[in-house]
């Protein structure tokens, strides 16, 4: 199934209303703006490749020329027998010169190779900005699984107290207990009302800006499901971000320039030739228009450049130092997160541990304060107290089972999985 229809499916309804974060990432993939860069980039690589190319390509030149002169050569001969040609003072030419490039010591080669090295630094660099994109992602989606488990703690709470209230009618009916305890029990149920609405509110406002990122209209009326998080042991080891990569193709890039800089001294070889008409021609004694032309083979050569070439290597290395600097900046930051995630998972293993110690008690309590509330000895208060006391134990044990997911599933997104 293509992305194109799985995200038809999720957002149609057509084979169900549930969304879970591995779509979302690739929903992400497919619409973030930045991917379209990868393409552009391509291109615009592609372009200048050729443009490089036409080094190797004739270079033709069309050349006018008028002039007159004060003086000319002259030959002071005097001879009775011929007389001696002059060049006149005004001169004509024009030409077309032709210019092959044979041999450039491997220069254009080189050019060409900076440019493929600079579009895989380019597109790799829209790589890591989608992978950061991840964790924005994952923020958003345990926020609002957070705000839907609120939403259904307070529907149970909800139902919770409309049972109860239908326990007491009969009672308070015959007498057997105070008639406002129902009204206890109907203004706390307005009061849980009212929390719906707010929650329901941040949720449809998390939801707004997780489609705003996706590039996909999210309905509220989907159910976020709960996503697993299977991870190991494995240290700081098994890591495989994009930026690693990044940092080879930079420092790739610099031998690039290295390899640049042997070779800017070559010899270049070309062949040229030149046709034209003027006057004179290419004999300077016969003064008249003709047509001439010349073919040739040309070397250059710079065999000395005052260690410039040197020079230049020197600052390609230094680069090469700041990016493994870089690296080595960016390798420390990233084990002070997975300390973070590490640290964060053990917490909230405990605390959950604390949760199912603190929710049995707090339904013995409960059951305590239901019977109460029944014989009548007891008001509505207390009982909503102790309910809403385990409505809210049991909340933030689903929250903080939530939050231990996050750090797991933060956890993995950091090690580049």
């Amino acid at each position: 199934m293509n992305i194109i229809l799985l995200v038809s499916l999720i957002f149609t309804g057509g084979a169900g209303d549930t969304l879970d974060l591995n779509t979302c990432y690739e929903i992400a993939d497919v619409n973030y703006p930045v991917k379209k860069q990868s393409g552009l980039y391509s291109e615009m690589a592609e372009k200048k490749i050729d443009n490089i190319g036409i080094n190797y390509l004739p270079k033709i030149t069309l050349k006018g020329q008028a002039t007159y002169q004060s003086d000319v050569t002259r030959l002071d001969i005097e001879n009775p027998f011929f007389k001696v040609p002059e060049v006149g003072k005004d001169m004509y030419k024009l030409t077309v010169d032709v210019n092959q490039l044979i041999y450039d010591g491997g220069s254009t080669s080189a050019l060409k190779n900076i440019e493929r090295s600079q579009l895989l630094v380019e597109k790799q660099k829209v790589e890591v900005e989608l992978f950061t994109l991840k964790q924005r992602i994952n923020d958003l989606y345990f926020n609002i699984l957070i705000l839907q488990e609120k939403v259904k703690s307070n529907l149970l709470l909800q139902e919770d107290i409309k049972n109860k209230m239908k326990e007491i009618e009969s009672k308070i009916r015959n007498g057997l207990i105070p008639a406002g305890n129902i009204y206890i029990l109907e203004a706390q149920l307005l009061q849980v009302e009212q929390e719906l609405i707010s929650i329901e509110t941040d949720k449809e406002g998390a939801i707004s800006m997780l489609s705003e990122l996706l590039g996909e209209d999210i309905s509220s009326d989907n159910y976020f499901r709960i996503p697993d998080a299977l991870i190991t042991e494995s240290g700081y080891t098994d890591i495989n971000r994009p930026e690693y990569k990044l940092f080879d193709l930079q420092k790739d890039h610099y031998k690039n320039y290295s390899t640049l800089a042997d070779i800017k001294n070559m010899p270049r070889v070309s062949v040229f030739g030149q046709g034209g008409y003027g006057k004179p021609g290419l004999n300077m004694l016969d003064d008249k228009f003709k047509l001439f032309g010349l073919i040739g083979l040309s070397v250059q050569w710079s065999p000395f450049d005052w260690n410039s070439s040197g020079l230049d290597k020197q600052i390609y290395e230094i680069n090469q130092n700041i990016i493994e600097t870089q690296k080595e900046t960016f390798d420390k930051n990233l084990r002070v997160s997975l300390e973070k995630y590490y640290s964060d998972i053990k917490k909230y293993e405990d605390i959950i541990i604390k949760d199912d110690e603190i929710i049995s008690k707090r339904k013995d309590i409960v059951t305590l304060t239901s019977s109460q509330l029944d014989n009548g000895t007891i008001t509505a208060t207390t009982y909503l107290t102790e309910l809403t006391n385990l409505n809210q134990s049991e909340l933030m044990k689903q929250i903080h089972r939530l939050q231990l997911l996050h750090s797991k599933i933060n956890l993995i997104t950091v090690k580049g999985k």
